[in-house]
């Protein structure tokens, strides 16, 4: 999510503001501390000009190239 967000030039607290969040949550998400509801992930991916189902796929994607990355 912290990738999107930077590729779309938005701070965590404009992001926050787009989609009615506190951006410690923002931070808090971004960095595994906490998972957000599907609720969150619907209006973040709408913040993200993305389907909440391409918005995802795309967060899947990067988790599991992370994941492989540090196995090898």
């Amino acid at each position: 999510m912290r990738l999107k967000r930077i590729q779309l030039k938005l701070s965590q607290p404009q992001l926050a503001d787009r989609v009615g969040l506190d951006y410690q949550y923002i931070s808090r998400v971004e960095r595994g501390l906490i998972s957000p509801t599907l609720h969150w992930l619907c209006n973040l991916s709408e913040a993200f000009e993305m389907t909440p189902t391409d918005f995802i796929n795309e967060l899947l994607e990067h988790t599991q190239a992370n994941t492989a990355s540090i196995k090898s």
